[in-house]
């Protein structure tokens, strides 16, 4: 019966059951009409010829809709084209510099695979020869659109709208589920399939286009790319992001940058400026210096502002906030000598390029100073550096202790004091990260290991830094076997090392994001001026290199190691020689590492607390996609810790829950839980706990978080990315192509060969036939003579 659906066709234009439909409601009809005029004969003759008359109405009816019996069938192999159009919002803009600069990037592909003006596109000139699926390639997902073997018109691709905030190019070249595919045999199977992409390159979600392309060769399926844009990045002023701190104190100010991106703005000047309720409390002017993207230092005092908010009160006085969100709003316009706003509405771009103008943006303030303390065997110039930086912030209180031969203290001072290192669990638990230097291994007892032990497996952050001296190494062998994630195979020993080199790990590790607009992250690494020496070093099983460091051609041992110890994660770097990336550039890149690594390194404070439940999140301020990572701390009515308990946090927005995220315990002793939601979409949040044993009176308390949309990152670059097009079409052993004729020609010439087969197709016109005519005469013909039998003539 599905064979019958798609061979028998109607001129009328009708559905099969459309007509049949009508066919059998005529038939009834007429049979129930004559049925009361032979309703008297006896049976079968009193319901015959009734039904004689309604099945000669029904094959009328069936001829008069036009039925055409269609049929395909296929010689040969026919070669497979699939067609994958990037439907992001960037796809949406116009191109003066394209040969139809009115219609839009995505309208101009459609009219490629549909045909302009009579002309016949893509889909009618191979159809007949090849398999033809056409797919969208919309944020997330890629969506079937169409294929040759449907019915329905091509013309629907006309209907696709580029809107989606996010561009993940790999999912164009996604193997089948039943790929069994063998890369041995490539090279000597044709190929007869191939993916077109009809994009502007603009990648921005997702895994890497380039990789997911290599694998193509294994189905064997050729990779082809048409870039659809121009390369000139349209006349455009934005803000690509804001760094910023994601914590400040409460009575201090934060440092941070705006990255604006311009293009066509080196005769105007740019006004970046940015407010906090509707007041500005930072702006500067400046002239673009070329076009691309600009770094501009800003600095804000929150005093003030958190004053206005009155941080630390609540409406209900039995909750304490040690922290809370201060939202600003960075904006940037192009402004002329008599101060009027340079943009133009009537740009058909307008809405897509004014987007990201602005941008919103969050701190913490936190009217709870954190505290840092370094320990080391010297007063060497990375522990200098690295406590200028620390104490120069508001938000951060540092200890420092310094003991062994050398230093004004050659024994270790053991107490409570500032000075001091500390003595018991409770001087310890004050901090939220330890820096561990080459403190004297022969100093360090089996107690004092014991203490750093569990302030780590607490949650505490411990960062221990190499040197030429081999303590690391001595402390490894003692007490500190399991707090250091590396293996010395040449005893701690010290050797000339090369630049820095980041693994796949590190790549996507935030600790290394230290340049705004650095697009290549290990290029810029590997421009900084290496280490002169480095301890060689394997990690542990169960560690993460994040880093290696160049030391020859087949020796690369690692320069920055981590791992989970408990509750709180240990890093291990082989050098003490980060302050040398100052030079020429300050506390640019050295502090901005060493602020990302401590704020990696701990757990963040909680955020509110009402004596029972404290809850607090990573971060206030969020991207669409990313999770958050939730903990809460659970107290009973005299304070003691509540470890045992089963706990949800709840995530909400308004009266509504949109996620229940089941809670782990951390550390019981402390009763602390913790737990990551999915992946946020674009709004804000209260985050809000449930636990057994706890009434709603003690878990009212709640936090906010806000998740931006990923918007803004699909409009920072427009123009044609015809580089990533080109890596991608080589990567799947295939060409590039862009809009002109020649190269649709050229596109042609490469899919025809795909196939050495042809579809033949075939119509017979049945309503054209005078066999159903004559068929009708005869069923009449044989119910008059039936009637006149039966007398009714």
């Amino acid at each position: 019966m599905n064979w019958l659906l798609a061979s028998l066709r109607f001129t009328a234009n009708m559905p099969l059951f459309a007509v049949v439909g009508l066919a059998a409601v005529a038939m009834i009809a007429v049979v129930l009409f004559y049925y009361r005029e032979t309703r008297n004969l006896a049976a079968p003759m009193s319901i015959f010829l009734p039904l004689l008359r309604g099945l000669a109405i029904a094959l009328t009816i069936l001829i008069l809709s036009g039925p055409v019996w269609y049929s395909r069938s296929t010689i040969g192999t026919l070669g497979r084209v699939q067609f994958a159009l990037d439907v992001s919002s960037s796809m949406s803009i116009t191109d003066d510099h394209s040969l139809h600069p009115l219609e839009t990037r995505l309208r101009r592909a459609t009219k490629l695979l549909t045909g302009r003006n009579g002309k016949p596109g893509l889909i009618d000139r191979l159809r007949s020869t090849h398999q033809i699926e056409i797919v969208a390639i919309d944020g997330d997902a890629s969506i079937p659109i169409w294929t040759s073997d449907s019915d329905e018109s091509p013309m629907v691709l006309g209907e696709l709208l580029a809107k989606s905030n996010r561009t993940d190019l790999s999912l164009a070249f996604q193997l089948p589920e039943d790929s069994n595919a063998k890369t041995f045999a490539v090279e000597k199977q044709p190929i007869h399939e191939a993916v077109v992409l009809f994009s502007d390159g603009r990648h921005n979600a997702g895994e890497s286009p380039v990789q997911a392309a290599e694998r193509m060769i294994e189905i064997p399926r050729q990779v082809m790319t048409f870039g659809i844009g121009s390369e000139t990045e349209p006349v455009d002023l934005g803000i690509v992001q804001v760094v910023r701190p994601e914590s400040v104190a409460v009575d201090g100010k934060f440092k941070g940058q705006v990255v604006v991106k311009h293009y066509g703005m080196t005769e105007k000047e740019i006004e970046v400026r940015i407010e906090h309720l509707g007041r500005t409390v930072w702006q500067q002017r400046l002239p673009p210096r070329h076009d691309g993207e600009q770094e501009v230092d800003f600095e804000i005092g929150l005093a003030d502002l958190v004053q206005q908010k009155e941080v630390t009160s609540d409406t209900d006085r039995q909750i304490k906030r040690d922290a809370v969100a201060v939202e600003f709003r960075a904006v940037v316009n192009a402004v002329s000598a008599d101060e009027k706003s340079l943009e133009s509405r009537d740009d058909p771009n307008h809405s897509l390029l004014s987007e990201n103008n602005s941008m919103r943006f969050r701190v913490a303030a936190s009217t709870r100073a954190r505290r840092l303390l370094i320990l080391d065997g010297s007063s060497r110039w990375e522990t200098r550096y690295l406590k200028n930086i620390f104490e120069r912030d508001p938000a951060w209180q540092v200890d420092t202790v310094l003991f062994g031969p050398g230093t004004e203290t050659p024994q270790i001072d053991r107490g409570e004091a500032a000075g001091q290192f500390p003595s018991n669990a409770e001087a310890i638990s004050v901090y939220d990260a330890i820096v561990l230097g080459e403190v004297p291994a022969d100093q360090i007892t089996a107690k004092d290991a014991d203490l750093i032990r569990r302030f780590v497996a607490r949650g505490g952050g411990l960062i221990i830094i190499d040197g030429q001296y081999g303590q690391i190494a001595d402390l490894a062998a003692t007490n500190f076997a399991d707090l250091v994630p590396v293996r010395f195979p040449l005893g701690g020993t010290a050797a000339a090392a090369g630049p820095i080199e980041l693994t796949p790990l590190g790549r996507d590790h935030p600790v290394f994001d230290i340049h705004a607009t650095s697009s290549n992250l290990d290029t810029l690494w590997k421009q900084l001026p290496p280490p002169s020496h480095s301890v060689t070093t394997a990690a542990k099983p169960g560690a993460e290199v994040l880093a290696n460091l160049r030391m020859g051609e087949d020796l690369s041992p690692p320069w920055m190691v981590t791992q989970l110890y408990g509750s709180g994660r240990i890093f291990y770097l082989s050098s003490d020689q980060s302050w040398r990336w100052r030079y020429k550039l300050a506390d640019q890149l050295h502090a901005r590492f060493w602020n990302q690594l401590i704020e990696n390194a701990i757990q963040p404070p909680f955020a509110v607390d009402n004596g029972f439940v404290a809850i607090g999140t990573d971060k206030v301020d969020y991207n669409e996609g990313e999770s958050s990572l939730l903990r809460t701390r659970l107290r009973g009515p005299h304070g003691e810790a509540v470890g045992d308990a089963t706990v949800d946090a709840l995530l909400m927005v308004g009266d509504q829950v949109v996620e229940a995220v089941p809670l782990s315990v951390e550390n019981r002793s402390r009763g602390t839980y913790r737990g990551q939601t999915s992946q946020l979409k674009t709004g804000r949040y209260d985050v809000k706990i449930r636990a057994s044993g706890f009434g709603m009176e003690a878990l009212r308390v709640s936090t906010p978080i806000w998740v931006r949309s990923n918007q803004l990152v699909e409009s920072n670059r427009l123009s044609l990315d015809r580089n990533r097009m080109v890596a991608v079409a080589t990567a799947g052993k295939g060409e590039y192509f862009d809009e002109t004729e020649t190269n649709v020609e050229q596109l042609l010439d490469k899919l025809q060969p795909l196939s050495s087969g042809v579809i033949v197709e075939s119509e017979i016109l049945l309503w054209q036939s005078y066999y159903w005519f004559g068929l009708i005469v005869l069923l009449l013909s044989i119910e008059w003579l039936l009637r006149k039998r039966a007398g009714l003539v």
